[in-house]
């Protein structure tokens, strides 16, 4: 097995391990050339020389198909390589668990998430079916579907996945390969004497629903009407699921469009709906009034307009977190603010989006700024959310932002320029946020707030001679913005405060000497900070060079500390 801290094929750093099994190891890696997170999947040694030929053949294979996909639901594969006689795959990294251990771990899903999965299933399978040449995936099951922190669906492991040359149709005659799994895989891709076709992958989404619905294994028990298992659940979903797991191919839907539609629409076939209509049918030929059947009418078609409304906001918000190209993701997310405007969500996913690269730029300020002027009248209306979406963005100024950069001739300026251009940029956001008192981070909004007011204050404050007194309770927001970095989990933040306190109290240690605050006390804040650099971990090496920075300097600052109030001292103060 790799070593944590070892550096595999010249360039990836072993930084943690995400899973093991009987075949490989699973690592996170760090691309020291790109500064960028992979996931490097080492294979173990194999002694057969036969085996190794074709686990590289298979590997191969996979890689190359998958270099011709275009799709942000389905990871890339980057670098194949053999080193000290293991095989090392490079692949995009992705956060979040397979279906299956959801299931193990939660147990069964609710419909509401099953049919969004699902639908996401169905959006990638009519893409991989309506390649030229098409392609049949034929190993769709809840272990090769992940789902990420934020309900987004990828699809892992094409080892089996086959392009279409020769018309339609695959056969499993003179296919060496695994040709799908028991339980999942349609019958006629079980049967050697078939062929068959894409519909096969809309036979496994089905079972795969199934399974998430009931936690029962179709291997074990086949697929049953889904009611006899939870009478609670969904006609229309029953009806859809059945459907796609019809034995004859024929019987099943048309394409995975059609299937999504049915998705999109199984609550219509509902029993409770079918009824809820027929009630309202029959209260239409009792009521005598026309005014009466107006106002019914118009309650009819507010409660069609917020269902379009809710059913486009789902889709591109859907449609922002499944790509792959920022200026289409971010497109996505502000058309969807437009749908729905009094919701923080389109902004939160921006923010998101644009700290990607740990990098807020001026382009990317002006298009938040803009998107969230255009409804700014309709966000202020819940003064709890406003004041959280006016924290996040304050910390994406504070931490991230970039566009100081015109403020200094030729782009030259130095770490604490840009940090004061940084923090006096977010300082408005933090004063919003913490305005609002029952928010609940309107304490650590407030810690913000006050850092920024003394940073952007004190020079001309000295140049007044007036700056007596401003010391002491700075020291208290430096102790209370050092608790926030240690309980955050951001390596960016623990850096970012770890060089603001160090500055601090290396800048103004007589200022604070002479405000009260006792040399244990601010000895004790730079050690505290240097402790949560020593126990940090980066990710890039860039963050690297600022630890070790910051942790070779420890010395100076502790020596400069340490003069300051000796000094003071001999001065008689």
């Amino acid at each position: 097995m790799a070593q944590l801290g070892s550096v595999v094929g010249k360039r990836y750093r072993i930084a943690a391990l995400i899973g093991a099994g009987g075949m490989s190891t699973v690592y996170l890696a760090i691309d020291q050339t790109l500064n960028k997170q992979w996931a490097v999947k080492e294979i173990r040694s194999l002694t057969d020389p036969i085996q190794k030929d074709l686990v590289i053949k298979s590997l191969t294979t996979e890689a190359n198909l998958i270099k011709k996909f275009d799709h942000p639901a389905i990871p890339r594969i980057v670098d194949l390589f053999e080193e000290s006689g293991r095989l090392y795959v490079v692949m995009d990294y992705i956060e979040g668990r397979t279906l299956a251990d959801v299931v193990k771990t939660d147990g069964v899903q609710s419909e509401e998430d099953v049919v969004n999965w699902g639908i996401q299933l169905c959006d990638i399978l009519e893409y991989l079916h309506r390649r030229n040449p098409p392609v049949i995936y034929r190993d769709i099951k809840p272990s090769n579907i992940m789902i990420t922190p934020e309900g987004v669906v990828k699809l892992i492991d094409f080892g089996i996945a086959r392009e279409v040359t020769n018309g339609k149709s695959l056969t499993a005659v003179g296919d060496s390969r695994r040709l799908g799994t028991l339980g999942f895989a349609a019958p006629e891709q079980l049967d050697y004497d078939k062929t068959y076709d894409d519909r096969v992958d809309q036979y496994a989404l089905g079972a795969s629903l199934y399974y998430l619905l009931t936690a029962s294994h179709p291997r074990s028990h086949g697929i049953q009407p889904l009611r006899q298992i939870n009478p609670s659940y969904s006609v229309g979903l029953e009806s859809v699921i059945s459907r796609a797991t019809a034995e004859n191919p024929e019987d099943r839907f048309e394409s995975q469009a059609h299937m999504a539609y049915a998705l999109r629409h199984y609550k219509e076939q509902d029993e409770a709906h079918v009824m809820q209509l027929h009630k309202t049918y029959n209260r239409f030929r009792t009521v005598i009034g026309a005014g009466i059947v107006l106002t019914i009418l118009a309650g009819i078609f507010f409660g069609l307009a917020f269902w379009a409304e809710s059913s486009d906001y789902n889709y591109w918000m859907t449609r922002g977190r499944q790509s792959s190209e920022e200026k289409s993701a971010a497109k996505a997310f502000i058309r969807a603010s437009q749908i729905r405007r009094s919701s923080i969500e389109p902004y939160e996913e921006l923010i998101k989006l644009y700290i990607g690269d740990q990098v807020f730029s001026s382009a990317e300020e002006t298009q938040l700024n803009n998107a969230i002027n255009d409804n700014l009248e309709f966000l202020k209306r819940d003064s709890n959310n406003w004041a959280k979406l006016n924290y996040e963005v304050g910390t994406t100024y504070w931490y991230y932002f970039d566009g100081f950069k015109d403020e200094y001739a030729g782009g030259q300026f130095n770490t604490e320029q840009a940090r004061s251009a940084r923090i006096r940029a977010a300082a408005q956001w933090m004063r919003s946020a913490a305005a609002d008192k029952k928010y609940e981070n309107a304490s650590l909004a407030q810690v913000y707030a006050d850092t920024a007011e003394f940073n952007n204050s004190i020079v001309p404050l000295i140049a007044q001679g007036s700056d007596h007194g401003k010391y002491a309770p700075y020291f208290k927001t430096l102790q209370d913005i050092v608790l926030i970095a240690k309980k955050s989990g951001n390596i960016v933040i623990k850096l970012d405060v770890a060089d603001l306190v160090d500055n601090a109290v290396t800048v103004y240690g007589r200022n604070f000497k002479a405000d009260g605050v006792k040399k244990a006390d601010i000895v004790k804040l730079a050690k505290d900070t240097f402790t949560m650099i020593k126990d940090a971990q980066t990710v890039t090496s860039a963050q690297d060079k600022t630890k070790e920075d910051i942790l070779g300097g420890s010395e100076t600052v502790l020596e400069l500390l340490n003069r300051a109030y000796t000094e003071q001292k001999q001065e008689g103060n």
